[in-house]
C-alpha cells in the first residue's frame, strides 16, 4: 500500500494546485479531484484488511476511528508484502546490470544503468522506478522514469518533433482555447512532475543520471529534458518548464552592482535547457517559442538594462535560424477575401519574434533581410516570408524609394493583399505619391497571365 499512498500524494499535489494545466472536476466541498478522493477511500479499505489495519482497529474505538481522517490513516501505514530490496535486485538482473545500494561520498545516487534495450523490458524499468519510490530513493526513481522517456516510450521522437513544430506554426490559426486539448487529461506519468518539484530533483534534469550500456548496439542517449518531454507530452512538459526555468547565469538586474536575478521556484537556467535540446532542433524551436511567448521578462523584455546578456542574444540568433528552417513558408499567407480586412493585424509567430528581438541587436536587420531574400529566391510574387521581409524593410531599411516600392510589391504581388498594401501606402508619408500611383495602376490594369485564376 505504500506505493499506492505515494502515488496518491503525488497526484493530489499536482491536481489540487492545478499544476501544469490539469483542470479536473472536484466535489463541492473538497479541493481534491473526485478520483483521488475515491482512491483514498479504496486504499483505506485495503489497509483495514491488513495486519496494520486490524491492530489499528484494536487500539481505537469505532467512533474514534470515525474522527480520524482517511488521509491520516493512509499516511501512517507502511506495510509491505515483500522484500523491496530483494525484488529490486532481481529486477535489475533482468536488465543485466546488478542493483547497488552504494552512494558516493557526495551522497549522490549512482547512475541508473540499463544493459538491455529490449522494448519488452520497459515494464521492468517502470517497476524499478516504482520500487525506488518505495525505497525513497527519489533520484534513482527519476532516473528510471527518464530512461523510459529516452528509449522505451511508445511515441517516437520523430512524431513528437513534428507535433512540436505544428504547435508553433498553428498558433496564429487556432483560438486560444483549442491550442492545447491534451491539457485536461491525466497522463500515466504526470506524477513525475510532482516528484521533481516536491523533492527538488532539478539537478538531475541538468546532469543525466541514467545510462545505457548495451555494447551490442549504438544507442543514442537523449538528454534529460528531451526524455521528460517525451515521457509526459509537449503540453505538460511545456507548462512545467515555463514554471521552472530561470534566467541564464550571466543575467543581472543591475549592470553596475551586478546583482543577480532571483526567481523563486525557478531551478532550470534557460541557456542550459536550450543546450540540451540543441541536438533536437525541432524541440528547441518549440521550447524557445514557449519562452518567447510565456516568459518574455527573461527573454525579450529588459526594463532595467540596455544590453541583454550574450546568452540571450545567442538564443535570438538560434531562434531566427530555426524560424527560417521550420516556420511555414507561406505562414503570412496570401489572403484576398474579406477576412483580410479584419485580420490585418494578425501576426505569425515569426513576425511577433522579429518585432520583439530585432531591437536587441542579437539578430541584425541586415542579416535578416539578406537571409529572407535568399530564402525567397528572385521571385517577387512568392508568398514565402513576404510579410516578414516587408516588415524588416519598412522598419529597418534605408527608407529609400526603392525600399518603399519593394515593400509595396511584397504586399501586392507576394501576399496579394490589397488592404495591407493600402495601409502601407498610408503610413509611408515620404513616398506616398509614387506608392498611390502604383496602387491605382495595379487596381486598374488587367491581371498578368501568371496572376489570373
Amino acid at each position: 500500500t505504500y506505493a499506492l499512498r505515494r502515488r496518491i500524494q503525488l497526484h493530489r499535489y499536482c491536481t489540487q494546485s492545478q499544476r501544469w494545466n490539469m483542470w479536473l472536476p472536484t466535489s463541492t466541498n473538497q479541493s481534491a479531484p473526485l478520483f483521488i478522493q475515491q482512491a483514498e477511500k479504496d486504499l483505506n479499505r485495503r489497509i483495514s484488511q491488513t495486519a496494520f489495519g486490524c491492530l489499528t482497529g484494536m487500539q481505537f474505538s469505532t467512533s474514534a476511528m470515525q474522527n480520524t481522517s482517511i488521509r491520516q490513516s493512509l499516511d501512517s501505514s507502511s506495510d509491505a508484502l515483500f522484500d523491496i530490496d530483494h525484488l529490486a535486485f532481481r529486477f535489475s538482473q533482468r536488465l543485466h546490470v546488478p542493483d547497488t545500494n552504494d552512494y558516493d561520498n557526495d551522497h549522490l545516487a549512482p547512475a541508473v544503468k540499463i544493459g538491455a534495450l529490449d522494448p519488452h523490458l520497459s515494464v521492468v524499468v517502470e517497476a524499478l522506478a516504482e520500487l525506488e519510490l518505495m525505497r525513497e530513493r527519489f533520484d534513482q526513481a527519476l532516473g528510471y522514469y527518464l530512461a523510459l522517456g529516452c528509449h522505451f516510450a511508445s511515441d517516437s521522437f520523430s512524431s513528437l518533433e513534428e507535433a512540436a513544430v505544428s504547435t508553433v506554426n498553428s498558433v496564429s490559426q487556432q483560438p486560444e482555447s483549442s491550442r492545447h486539448p491534451e491539457g485536461s487529461v491525466i497522463g500515466k506519468y504526470d506524477h513525475v512532475l510532482s516528484l521533481i518539484e516536491i523533492h527538488q530533483l532539478y539537478p538531475i534534469l541538468l546532469t543525466r543520471n541514467y545510462n545505457f550500456v548495451d555494447s551490442a548496439s549504438d544507442v543514442q542517449i537523449e538528454p534529460p529534458i528531451a526524455s521528460l518531454i517525451r515521457l509526459v507530452g509537449l503540453n505538460k512538459a511545456g507548462n512545467f518548464l515555463m514554471e521552472s526555468i530561470s534566467p541564464p547565469e550571466d543575467t543581472y538586474i543591475d549592470d553596475q552592482n551586478k546583482e543577480k536575478v532571483i526567481y523563486v521556484g525557478a531551478n532550470l537556467p534557460l541557456d542550459l535547457v536550450a543546450r540540451q535540446l540543441k541536438p533536437r532542433p525541432k524541440l528547441l524551436y518549440w521550447f524557445l517559442y514557449q519562452v518567447f511567448t510565456r516568459k518574455p521578462e527573461i527573454y525579450v523584455k529588459f526594463p532595467t538594462t540596455a544590453v541583454p546578456p550574450n546568452s540571450i542574444t545567442d538564443l535570438h540568433r538560434i531562434q531566427f535560424s530555426l524560424f527560417v528552417e521550420f516556420a511555414e513558408e507561406n505562414g503570412s499567407g496570401r489572403n484576398t477575401d474579406a477576412a483580410s480586412f479584419t485580420e490585418v493585424d494578425r501576426e505569425t509567430p515569426f513576425m511577433a519574434f522579429l518585432k520583439a528581438a530585432l531591437p536587441h541587436a542579437g539578430v541584425q536587420p541586415e542579416n535578416v533581410r539578406q537571409m529572407l531574400e535568399s530564402h525567397r529566391g528572385s521571385r517577387i510574387d512568392s508568398p514565402v516570408f513576404a510579410r516578414e521581409l516587408a516588415f524588416v524593410i519598412e522598419k529597418f531599411g534605408r527608407g529609400t524609394e526603392e525600399d518603399a516600392k519593394e515593400t509595396l510589391d511584397l504586399y501586392l504581388r507576394g501576399l496579394q493583399n490589397l488592404y495591407l498594401a493600402v495601409s502601407f501606402a498610408e503610413r509611408s508619408k515620404k513616398h506616398t505619391g509614387i506608392l498611390w500611383d502604383i496602387l491605382v495602376n495595379y487596381c486598374t490594369s488587367p491581371p498578368a497571365p501568371d496572376d489570373a485564376e
